[in-house]
């Protein structure tokens, strides 16, 4: 019997077949999720972020995705005593993979949007091996209005950015203005910095404190406790930060 409210049919919506599809849906979201965010997470852990990266993205949730399809389809076959054609399930199939490919696209556009605007880079970066050499190794010069000064690289802190100005803070507390961004700061500095984050490239000697926040990410206190900041480092760049505070200075 159909049951009827105006002009939506009950039937439809109390209908096994759709509370299948519906299922099936989620199953394919969430089990996407799943995979791509581990699969991103073990590279970014192992430091072996490449290219390459998207196309195991992609087979990986084809694999998944169409793993699902199979399951449901099955299930829907025996639910409606369909049989079994081939082009049926192809044209499925071939659905399936355009939607995996989708959800690649729509996964990994937002995660390197996130990489570059939290950290200020692009998550497909280069290889460490290729990046520009140190250009100040003891001192760094800074310009203002008296002329030129300069300071002791061991005597910096950190590098903070402030309304689009970037200041050198020492280990007296003393901030000065500098004519660098933090970008060129970041390639012409040693290991000795790191950068935290778009406004931030500091010193193990300024790490006061850290704390684990969800995905992965950090809560890093920079300075002293009287006049500190307390600066999120993205799961982009968590493990690679870790790393690098445990390594002591040469």
């Amino acid at each position: 019997m159909s049951l009827q409210y105006g002009r939506v049919d009950l039937t439809i919506l109390l209908s096994l077949e759709l509370w299948v599809r519906i299922l099936g849906s989620l199953c394919i979201w969430f089990g996407n999720k799943f995979t791509l965010d581990y699969i991103l997470q073990s590279r970014i852990d192992s430091n072996k972020v490449s290219q390459l990266l998207p196309l195991e993205m992609i087979l990986a949730s084809v694999a998944v995705t169409s793993t699902i399809y199979f399951v449901f389809y099955t299930i829907l076959l025996y639910l409606n005593d369909w049989d079994f054609e081939w082009a049926r399930f192809l044209q499925g199939l071939f659905m399936t993979a355009v939607l995996s490919l989708l959800i690649v696209i729509f996964y990994a556009g937002i995660h390197i949007w996130q990489a570059w605007w939290n950290d200020g880079e692009f998550l497909f970066r280069k290889k460490d091996g290729n990046q520009p050499k140190s250009e100040w190794k003891d001192l760094i010069t800074i310009e203002n209005p008296r002329g030129s000064i300069k300071i002791d690289l061991n005597d910096v802190r950190y590098f903070i950015s402030e309304f689009k100005v970037v200041f050198l803070v020492d280990a007296s507390g003393k901030k000065r203005v500098t004519q660098y961004s933090l970008t060129e700061l970041e390639k012409g500095l040693d290991d000795r910095f790191f950068r935290l984050n778009r406004r931030m490239l500091v010193t193990r000697q300024s790490v006061s404190h850290t704390k684990k926040l969800p995905n992965h990410r950090l809560l890093v206190t920079i300075g002293p406790p009287n006049a500190h900041y307390r600066e999120p480092v993205s799961r982009y760049k968590s493990t690679r930060f870790k790393q690098w505070l445990r390594t002591s200075d040469t």
